[in-house]
């Protein structure tokens, strides 16, 4: 499955490389943030980071989201 910044959630979340490269920014956002994730699994990952209620600076939320077309590319 190729992942990058349009990948919904869900399907981000089954790949492991692409955890490790939310956790390198996001340090526990899958693990401290699982039971309030339900809701957004559908939304595409690209989107759901620039919310400002995730509270990442915008600069890693690019990071992130290169990270993430990067492993599409592979």
């Amino acid at each position: 499955m190729a992942i990058n910044r349009n990948s919904k959630l869900r399907d981000v979340l089954q790949v492991p490389e692409a955890v490790a490269v939310i956790e390198e920014f996001f340090p526990g956002f899958v693990e401290e943030k699982a039971s309030q994730l339900g809701p957004v699994m559908g939304m595409k990952i690209g989107m759901l980071l620039k919310f400002p209620q995730v509270g990442l600076p915008k600069e890693s939320v690019e990071k992130i989201l290169s990270g993430l077309d990067a492993l599409g590319a592979e």
